[in-house]
C-alpha cells in the first residue's frame, strides 16, 4: 500500500489535485481517501465536523487561544501514534493499493506553528520533534508551490487574508527541504499539475 499526501497553502489546489488523482487511480487500483482533519482527535473535541449537508472545505483556523493551541500540540502527538496503528492495520489487511490523505501532519504542524505566533518560528519545539520523529513517511509527499498573490488573484472567495497566506508560505519554505517534500509547480493549469504528480508515482 502506497501513502500519498499533497501539502500546500490553503487555496493552492490540494483537494482538487487529490480528487483528480483519486478518480484516475480508481480505474485500476483500490484506493481510499480521507481528510486528516476528520481523523484529528482535536477536531473531534472542538467539534469541527462536516455534515452530509455541508460539503464545503473546512475553514482554516486563523487564530486560537493558549488552551486551543496546547490542545492541538497534544492532539497531533496522539494522532501521529493513532495513525501509525491505523496504517499498520491497513497494511496488514492488504486490501488497498493507495491511501490518499488531504492535510497530512505536515500541514498541521505548519498550522500550529502559525497559530502559536508567540514562539520563534525557527525554534524546534518538543511536540514538533516527537511528531516529526514518529510520522509515517509517505511514499510520495508533494508540496504544491504557489505564490500567495496567485491564490488571492485566483479566488475572491478565499477566507484568509494576505498576512495569513504570507506567514504560512514562509513556514512552508522553512520546512519543505527538511521534510524532503517534492515540490510541484502549483501555478500551472490543473491538468498539467496532475500530469506532473502522476509522473512521480
Amino acid at each position: 500500500m502506497k501513502l500519498i499526501t499533497i501539502s500546500g497553502l490553503d487555496g493552492s489546489g490540494k483537494t482538487t489535485q487529490l480528487d483528480l488523482l483519486e478518480k484516475e487511480l480508481k480505474k485500476d487500483f483500490k484506493v481510499k481517501r480521507f481528510h486528516m482533519i476528520d481523523f484529528s482527535i482535536a477536531n473531534k473535541i472542538l467539534k469541527r465536523k462536516k455534515t452530509s449537508f455541508n460539503k464545503k472545505p473546512y475553514k482554516a483556523q486563523t487564530q486560537a487561544n493558549f488552551w486551543g493551541i496546547l490542545l492541538r500540540k497534544i492532539a497531533i502527538i496522539i494522532d501521529v501514534f493513532r495513525f501509525r496503528i491505523y496504517y499498520q492495520i491497513k497494511v496488514f489487511e492488504n486490501k488497498l493499493d493507495y491511501l490518499l490523505i488531504d492535510r497530512y501532519f505536515y500541514d498541521q504542524i505548519v498550522n500550529i506553528k502559525y497559530l502559536d505566533l508567540r514562539k520563534k518560528i525557527k525554534k524546534q519545539s518538543f511536540w514538533q520533534t516527537i511528531a516529526e520523529n514518529y510520522i509515517i513517511q509517505p511514499n510520495l509527499k508533494v508540496y504544491l508551490k504557489i505564490k500567495p498573490e496567485k491564490i488571492l488573484a485566483r479566488s475572491k472567495k478565499i477566507e484568509q487574508d494576505q498576512n495569513y497566506l504570507f506567514q504560512k508560505n514562509r513556514l512552508y519554505n522553512l520546512f519543505i527541504k527538511k521534510w524532503k517534500m517534492i515540490t510541484v509547480d502549483g501555478q500551472a493549469i490543473k491538468s498539467e499539475i496532475q500530469t506532473n504528480i502522476k509522473n512521480l508515482l
